[in-house]
């Protein structure tokens, strides 16, 4: 009986093994035909129908594109995409769209993109007799019938990068503004359009985190209105409204009176090295940065159309509580020529009236408390990156140390500061200069001493 049992264990062990061999096969078969198969359905003139009828049957308009191809490693390239919404108000064209979506999320039944390049979008937005225009767009009929709707993608997340972008909007009356030359880089977390209201769960935009923001937006008789609004941003609170002629040229968007921009904003590194460092050196090419900011606005101009960057302008008061470098080429050089020590301690930059005009920065003194270290700015900052500063370090000719809400003996030391934003140079060769003369002088004074003892 035992002989008998042994015999049949045999094929029962066989049997497991065949069925585990070709499981196997079948995973191996089902691997390849999705890392090859995929992108090749995926890439094909049928793959980009089946993906443009899914896209046209949820969305109010209408997406077409030449070309699609698709890679695991490499991800996604659209090429020459073009979308016109069911209203006929709103169209857009885009040579070339580079993404690495987050294919996990396509099973989640949302769609999520890491970095996003678009190149050369076209975005019009035409406000005038939308009626009109549906019956010269003959094609569009099909869309015209569809009951308006937000335009809203099932996108969860796109790290998008702008390049040479443009954007032209018409108002009811006709009209126009053109913005061009458009280049930036944002991260926007579900977006969609409605009746004048641009809305998005979240955004980043150079360091600074939205929370959710709905914008109401309105042309009327050729004027540009963005109400008063607010929106979370880095654990504070961003507000913002402002209005523009759009007959104008250049067209440029005004704040409309006093606001109080930023209140209680966390910043960090990438709002240190792309806004603060042309408002103080001391932020370029920081790291490890953190602090609160508040700005309150007296004045906000920001070009929008047929401008430069020096028609930029910003009147202002700034100040920052609580922050902290762990290291900062300039801060470096100050303290280090004044002798103290930064490392570990708060520093507190006091409220700072601020005038941005003709592309240059400028403010009359702006005192940062190292610890109980006051260090004094004073000069000009141009957006081309120029510098001509003096800073007042913390100590005295007599060769004291200042200290804050405290008087000393002795006027401080004032180096001149040059270079380059990204670039400072603070001239220390004033600082052995005024260290010389301090000596002579007491050499002096000790001579005359030993005269007069005479």
């Amino acid at each position: 009986m035992r002989v008998e049992k042994d015999f049949k264990a045999g094929p029962k062990k066989k049997t497991r093994t065949k069925i585990l061999k070709s499981v196997l096969a079948l995973a191996a078969v089902v691997i390849v035909l999705v890392v090859f198969v995929v992108p090749g359905i995926v890439s094909s003139e049928k793959g980009r129908k089946i993906i443009l009828a899914e896209i046209n049957s949820s969305i109010d308009g209408e997406i077409d594109f030449a070309s699609l191809s698709m890679s695991w490693w490499k991800g996604v390239k659209v090429t020459d995409v073009s979308f016109n919404d069911g209203a006929g108000q709103t169209s857009v064209e885009v040579k070339k769209i580079v993404t690495k979506p987050y294919y996990g999320s396509i099973l989640m039944g949302s769609l999520s993109f890491g970095e996003t390049e678009i190149l050369e979008p076209r975005v019009e937005i035409n406000l005038s007799s939308p009626q009109a225009q549906l019956l010269q767009r003959p094609q569009r009929e099909k869309a015209a019938v569809k009951k308006s709707q937000p335009i809203a993608l099932p996108i969860k997340r796109i790290e998008m990068i702008v390049k040479n972008g443009n954007l032209k909007v018409t108002d009811r009356g006709g009209g126009t503004a053109d913005v061009a030359g458009i280049n930036s880089k944002l991260t926007i977390l579900p977006l969609s359009i409605s009746s004048g209201k641009l809305g998005f769960t979240k955004a980043e935009y150079m360091g600074l985190n939205f929370g959710p923001t709905e914008v109401d937006i309105q042309i009327e008789n050729g004027l540009l209105r963005i109400a008063a609004f607010s929106s979370s941003v880095n654990n504070g609170q961003f507000n913002f409204a402002g209005e523009a002629d759009l007959s104008r040229k250049p067209t440029l968007l005004k704040t409309p009176g006093p606001i109080y921009v930023l209140k209680d904003v966390q910043i960090n590194d990438e709002a240190a090295g792309g806004l603060l460092m042309y408002l103080n050196p001391v932020f370029a090419n920081a790291v490890k940065v953190s602090g609160v900011a508040n700005f309150e606005c007296e004045r906000l101009v920001i070009p929008l159309a047929g401008a430069t960057k020096n028609d930029i302008e910003v009147i202002g008061a700034i100040s920052i509580n609580e922050l902290r470098l762990e290291t900062s080429d300039l801060l470096g050089q100050i303290l280090s020529a004044a002798g103290v020590s930064g490392r570990g301690v708060d520093i507190t930059i006091h409220p700072t009236r601020f005038v941005l005009q003709n592309g240059f920065l400028r403010y009359d003194d702006m005192q940062m408390d190292v610890g109980d270290n006051p260090v004094n700015f004073r000069g000009v900052i141009g957006l081309d990156k120029s510098l001509d500063m003096t800073v007042t370090l913390p100590y005295t000719t007599a060769g004291r140390t200042a200290r804050v809400g405290k008087e000393v003996e002795g006027a401080r030391i004032s180096l001149p500061l040059r270079g380059t934003v990204d670039k400072p140079e603070l001239d220390l060769g004033k600082l052995l200069e005024e260290q010389l003369k301090q000596q002579l002088r007491e050499r002096l004074r000790e001579e005359l001493e030993g005269v007069l003892k005479k």
